[in-house]
């Protein structure tokens, strides 16, 4: 199985070597490359890559101008590039995605290629959105998250608080709006839902699920390092474990 790769990076040298290193590795292949946030975009658009290598720094522009929170599309495995110190970029561990601190060598591009691969065996990407929407949202300038949610409701458009969802579910090519008083069915993905939502306040839990933190009662050991949530209406949902590292650290500490 081969994996297509965009590499965006305004420096040739930096993306020849990324170009000559990824050449060795017969199951990923650049069908794309870009050196500006807006040449960078529609190789996004056009490509749709499993990965995506992206600097930080493009010149004048920010590289996270690239990443669109709201897009309905799953989001790439995102490698970032930067010449930023290590202090800097710690900000970008905690999200769990990798990065390349230039110049990097072989084995640390290889150990980088080894994280992504198992990532891509996986084949779920929803905890990778949910860091991407993560890290986008903590970015100074970033679109304000909505405060009320439009959803129709036969001719009529409804205007959901978001102080009112207290979950949300993915139900084929829908999503299940769940409030104190009615249920909701909107034609969208979840991850393009979860992009109009503080993700300080709507944690994704699970590929299908999303909740409102503060409406988590209890949360119980399950199987396989998996957890249980127990939520203040009743319900119960499963925490995958992956997504564990995306709860808040006042909550992930004591698990």
């Amino acid at each position: 199985m081969t994996h297509s790769v965009v590499i965006v990076e305004d420096e040739p040298p930096a993306r020849a070597k990324l170009m000559r290193m990824l050449a060795d590795e017969p199951d990923f292949v650049v069908v794309a490359e870009a050196d500006s946030v807006a040449t960078g975009k529609a190789a996004l658009a056009k490509h749709r890559p499993s990965v995506l290598y992206l600097d930080i720094q493009l010149g004048a522009e920010s590289g996270f101008d690239v990443l669109d929170p709201r897009r309905a599309e799953p989001a790439p495995l995102i490698v970032f590039t930067t010449a930023y110190s290590e202090f800097a970029v710690r900000a970008f561990e905690l999200q769990a995605l990798d990065y390349l601190l230039k110049p990097f060598d072989r084995d640390r591009f290889m150990q980088s290629v080894e994280r992504t691969r198992e990532a891509l065996r996986q084949g779920d990407a929803a905890d990778v959105e949910e860091r991407v929407r993560r890290l986008l949202a903590s970015l100074p300038d970033r679109v304000p998250m909505l405060a009320q949610l439009p959803v129709r409701d036969g001719d009529r458009t409804i205007l959901v608080p978001a102080d009112d969802i207290l979950r949300l579910a993915a139900a084929d090519n829908y999503v299940e709006v769940f409030t104190p008083s009615r249920k909701y069915l909107v034609r969208e993905t979840l991850s393009g839902l979860a992009s109009q939502l503080d993700p300080a306040r709507f944690l994704r839990v699970h590929r299908s699920h999303i909740v409102r933190v503060d409406c988590i009662r209890e949360i119980r050991p399950w199987f396989h390092g998996d957890y249980q949530l127990l939520l203040r209406d009743g319900t119960e949902l499963n925490l995958s474990r992956r997504f564990k590292a995306l709860l808040p650290a006042n909550i992930r500490d004591r698990l």
